[in-house]
């Protein structure tokens, strides 16, 4: 049924409703007067009526991108038919109560995708809002649900000094997202919302952009969630790293002989679709450090400390609310399947060489994690690993970001198990949490799966409400005064209460917090060690892929034909590194591409000659 919305600054707008939901879907908020540019706000619309009963384009992406997260959570939806735009993809949906009015003034609760600044959109099936706010006026704690697009990969994050010369920008995306809050600012009245209670939340990715906006010196938004992500997550680069980045993304594109002028008109004028595959995996989706959006690299002792005003957000945002699924590094393992091979002996080798200096510490923490043989089977050593790279990348900077924070901190421990078949069944993985907030795989649910659903849903409604969902943590250290809730298991009940950060019912490890007397959390979480764990990774992946090759061309100069087993081979170890290494911003892998890009061009180099030899001989389907 189609709802019609009288608004001052956009004439009539056309919704739709369902049940007690109205739905303004694809409301472009910022114009772009090319790909890269800066994005416009909209501040008005004339002429007919604005239709907003259709989802917008999503921003140029891989198309496989919804696929991909839907595999990680192991259950799908219904698939939706999303056209992608390099120029209209800055849309938002809006989700409300189908009586809200202007006067209403509705807590707002604006959300920001994941899918590490290379995937993503607000028009995926799992981030519909109806049900979610459908929920809110049931529980009689009604909110306005906003979802916004911004741009990704190379046109959201792309950057060089030739490009800055000529106008543009860094840190596209981040920037299209602080366009989008400011936009809901100033016209979310018009909906029902108060602008005075905008609620900022994100996840994964998204939580590390959440973060980020806490660096502005102006106040963006009253409240903030990070969900399974913060800075700590997706690091941003300087300058000179993501220079090196532009190069070999010109390279990538043929165009290292062209003028600056011609370079950046390809840019702008190649179809976005061949971009975004032409540029190989090396080629970085991550923030710049650019003084401005992003003022610094981050620090733990900065974030945690109550006493630095880093991120400047802490004097301005009053509530936070923090927190991680029990498993998040599951993504990993979904990422990069290939750092399983022989785990124990590179991780043991990542952690001397990153803590050289520290031998003492590395037997503590190798001894704590179960992780001191190195001939110990990759199906035993795999998971401790894991543990490892959870605790660093997603579970201490929750504690740091509400040790330091100056408002009310609320801390949330998401720990129901996947209930649905695969890798990560009875596990709580990344992405889960989100599936459960926004209620879209409610009918394939049992009753106290739901429940722990409906549980966290209300818990959010009543942090948007400035209500407080659970006692705030008190100052000192996390260790006193410490309360956190926790989402299941719910084989026990949807939630509860806990009052210790780490063991018990928190499902969570103290190993790296027991070595902070001699390490701090920042050198533990230095992107070199778990790079090195990755490089390793990718070199044995490589020789794999090198034998492969040599196999492919050996048996191509004998027998004029190839093994299936040889193309398809080199083509997923492709796929893995390709896809799977465009994600490094979003895990916090940035150093591992950033020190040792070669391997993952040559394994480019071996894939474009694979192709170019089936193509020539027209047998590319046969061997892939």
């Amino acid at each position: 049924m189609a709802a019609v919305l009288k608004t001052t600054s956009f004439g009539i707008i056309q919704g739709k409703v369902s049940d007690a939901v109205t739905q303004y879907l694809g409301i472009k908020y910022a114009t772009l007067k090319d790909r890269l540019a800066d994005a416009v706000p909209i501040d008005s619309h004339e002429g007919d009526a604005l239709n907003a009963t259709i989802d917008g384009p999503t921003a140029v992406s891989l198309p496989i991108g919804c696929d991909l997260e839907l595999t990680h959570v192991q259950h799908t939806l219904p698939k939706k038919d999303l056209p992608q735009s390099d120029l209209d993809c800055l849309n938002l949906n809006i989700a409300v109560p189908s009586d809200a009015i202007p006067t209403s003034r509705l807590p707002v609760f604006v959300f920001i995708h994941g899918g590490g600044f290379v995937i993503g959109a607000n028009s995926w099936p799992q981030f519909d809002y109806a049900r979610f706010v459908q929920l809110s006026v049931e529980k009689k704690l009604p909110i306005v649900a906003v979802s916004i697009n911004y741009r990704l990969g190379a046109f959201g994050f792309l950057t060089s000094e030739e490009l800055r010369n000529a106008g543009y920008k860094a840190n596209n995306g981040l920037r299209d997202q602080r366009v989008a809050i400011e936009w809901v600012r100033k016209h979310i009245h018009e909906f029902g919302g108060d602008p005075d209670n905008i609620n900022v939340a994100g996840m994964s990715a998204g939580g590390a952009s959440v973060t980020y906006h806490l660096n502005s010196e102006k106040p963006l938004f009253k409240r903030a969630i990070a969900m399974s992500g913060t800075y700590f997550l997706s690091q941003p680069l300087p300058y000179d790293a993501h220079e090196q980045n532009y190069q070999k993304a010109i390279s990538a594109l043929g165009l290292l002989d062209a003028t600056p002028a011609e370079r950046i008109k390809a840019l702008l004028e190649r179809p976005g679709s061949d971009i975004v595959s032409q540029l190989p995996p090396s080629i970085l989706a991550a923030p710049a450090i650019d003084g401005d959006v992003v003022p610094a690299a981050p620090s733990h002792a900065h974030t945690g400390s109550t006493t630095s005003d880093v991120p400047k957000g802490k004097n301005w945002c009053i509530d936070l609310m923090i927190g991680d699924s029990q498993m998040d590094a599951s993504i990993i393992a979904f990422l990069f399947p290939h750092t399983k091979i022989g785990c124990a002996r590179k991780f043991i080798m990542a952690l001397k060489t990153a803590l050289q200096s520290q031998p003492a510490v590395v037997d503590e923490i190798l001894k704590s994690y179960g992780i001191t043989d190195e001939s110990a089977s990759d199906d035993d050593a795999y998971p401790a690993v894991l543990n490892y790279i959870n605790d660093v990348l997603f579970f201490t900077p929750v504690l740091s970001f509400a040790q330091g924070w100056k408002g009310n901190a609320y801390v949330y421990y998401f720990n129901e198990g996947n209930p649905w078949e695969g890798q990560w069944k009875g596990r709580t993985n990344h992405i889960l949490d989100v599936s459960y907030l926004f209620q879209n795989f409610r009918e394939f649910l049992s009753a106290e799966q739901q429940a722990v659903g409906t549980a966290f849903a209300e818990d959010f409604f009543k942090f948007c409400h400035g209500q407080a969902p659970w006692p705030a943590i008190t100052r000192a250290t996390v260790t006193e005064g410490f309360t956190a809730r926790r989402y299941g298991p719910s084989t026990k009940s949807p939630f509860g209460t806990v009052t210790q950060a780490f063991g018990g019912e928190s499902q969570r490890r103290r190993d790296l917090y027991d070595c902070t007397e001699k390490v701090s959390l920042d050198e533990l979480a230095n992107d070199r060690l778990i790079a090195l764990s990755l490089e390793y990774s990718a070199f044995d992946l490589l020789e794999t892929v090198h034998h492969d090759t040599q196999c492919f061309q050996s048996s191509s100069s004998q027998s004029g034909s190839r093994s299936r087993g040889s193309g398809h081979s080199l083509l997923c170890a492709h796929t893995q590194l390709s896809y799977r290494g465009r994600q490094n911003c979003s895990i916090g892998f940035d150093a591992w591409a950033r020190e040792r890009e070669h391997a993952n061009v040559l394994l480019v180099e071996l894939w474009y000659a694979f192709v170019g030899r089936c193509a020539s001989e027209s047998t590319f389907d046969e061997h892939v």
